[in-house]
């Protein structure tokens, strides 16, 4: 099922951000290591909260889980946050954590177009 973002330029930078961060993946789970083509659901999972602008599309925030892990993490925070620190590093969440603020204006009409040249500029099929 895909979700309705909306029309407006934080709407189109959210989905562009969703399939950047799916693509990057192969469309598999980070965690488990399930697979679309299995016929899993694949989502984008935020580190820092979407509600967040400074990092709400920044691909460093973000990756793909199947929707039974995206849902595991949301449960059980303190496993999610280990788990992190082991996949990323510390250094990437300190530096998500620095940037991710709240009250930073973003230009998303900017955000959509930076979003569409990473996407296009992934060798990864659709």
């Amino acid at each position: 099922m895909s979700a309705d973002y909306g029309k407006q330029s934080k709407a189109k930078a959210t989905k562009l951000h969703s399939e950047l961060v799916r693509r990057r993946d192969n469309y598999t789970c980070r965690w488990c290591g399930s697979r679309r083509e299995d016929g899993k659901q694949i989502q984008c999972a935020h580190i820092i909260s979407r509600s967040v602008s400074a990092t709400r599309t920044d691909e460093r925030n973000a990756l793909a889980l199947c929707a039974s892990c995206h849902w595991k993490q949301s449960k059980n925070p303190l496993v999610w946050a280990r788990w992190l620190e082991d996949e990323l590093g510390r250094d990437h969440l300190d530096d998500l954590l620095s940037r991710g603020v709240p009250g930073v204006k973003v230009d998303w009409e900017s955000e959509v177009s930076r979003l569409k040249l990473a996407i296009d500029s992934l060798d990864v099929p659709e």
